[in-house]
């Protein structure tokens, strides 16, 4: 169930960053408002994080209930790490932002924090649903002493 639940919630994450993107591209809300990219690099860090878990939990790399807490939390960190840190490379090979440009590096570190925000909300959501998810799998009487998912 879970898996389910992941993947349609990551689905919806990606079309409204989609939306929220286009929309703030057709109305130049990035540069009338720059505080705008604060709430795609959260959605983008919540999406990417999600989606990474979705996916180490297909593949049974986060398979039981023992330890799942810091292979989880090793995910959300490794992939928000990457995912801000080639962003951030993106911006600067399309000539999006420059290096030289003030305030380059407290809004690159800012994109990055607010990636890792989302990251942990989306770590947050995940563990406290596998927890309940296993908790309700222990406690079936078919399997009383293997953690199935």
């Amino acid at each position: 169930m879970l898996h389910k639940k992941l993947l349609i919630i990551s689905f919806f994450t990606i079309l409204l960053i989609g939306v929220f993107h286009y929309l703030s591209m057709q109305y130049s809300w990035y540069w009338i408002y720059k505080w705008i990219d604060v709430p795609i690099h959260f959605l983008g860090g919540f999406w990417f994080s999600l989606t990474s878990l979705w996916i180490s939990l297909k593949f049974k790399h986060i398979d039981n209930i023992l330890g799942y807490k810091k292979k989880a939390l090793f995910v959300m960190l490794i992939s928000v790490l990457i995912i801000a840190v080639f962003w951030e490379l993106f911006e600067l090979i399309f000539n999006i932002t420059s290096i030289h440009s003030i305030g380059y590096w407290q809004d690159s570190l800012s994109d990055i924090l607010n990636g890792f925000l989302g990251g942990m909300i989306a770590f947050l959501y995940f563990t406290k649903n596998k927890k309940a998810e296993c908790s309700i799998t222990e406690n079936s009487p078919t399997h009383n002493f293997i953690v199935v998912l």
